[in-house]
């Protein structure tokens, strides 16, 4: 006899009693529901009922187990989706019309900014800020001393500072 037929003739053996232990904590549907999925669990885990010790005790435990977990899912929902009660504190996904025209705004500013900048210095910024470049990096890159490199980047903090402020 294999693993799923023991586990299914002890289930029938004591399925009645079971029905009637979960009947008397949540409604009969619901009851067969978790009753099914006690041997549903019971044989994906690929449990033997003959390498147990008490075999009803087990299926009680997991039934219990389940039924509790059902409960514990539907009072989660019933918290979430209950009617008229609308979560006021959820933040929008996407920036209000004025959030979004501000940091167009910014955004505009900005690149008006970097664009009055000479290139070299405007290079280093962007090369150090987008592109995570450390000053030796850029400086071999660009051909010039990590002080330069350094030099560029101050001033283009400065200036980019400035043009927010204004």
């Amino acid at each position: 006899m294999t693993s799923t037929e023991r586990l299914t003739r002890c289930f029938l053996e004591a399925r009645d009693d079971l029905l009637r232990f979960l009947t008397r904590r949540v409604r009969h549907a619901e009851a067969e529901d978790i009753l099914q999925n006690t041997w549903l669990n019971l044989h994906e885990q690929g449990n033997d009922p003959e390498l147990w010790r008490e075999p009803r005790a087990v299926l009680f435990t997991t039934a219990a187990n389940l039924a509790a977990d059902d409960f514990r899912r539907e009072a989660s929902a019933e918290k979430l989706f209950s009617p008229g009660e609308a979560p006021t504190d959820t933040p929008c996904p996407r920036p209000d019309p004025e959030a979004r025209a501000n940091t167009i705004e910014h955004l505009e500013r900005l690149s008006a900014a970097l664009e009055q900048l000479p290139l070299a210095c405007r290079d280093a910024f962007l090369l150090n800020r987008l592109e995570k470049l450390t000053h030796a990096q850029i400086a071999r890159r660009l051909g010039v001393s990590t002080k330069t490199v350094q030099r560029y980047i101050e001033r283009a903090l400065e200036h980019c500072l400035q043009i927010a402020k204004a």
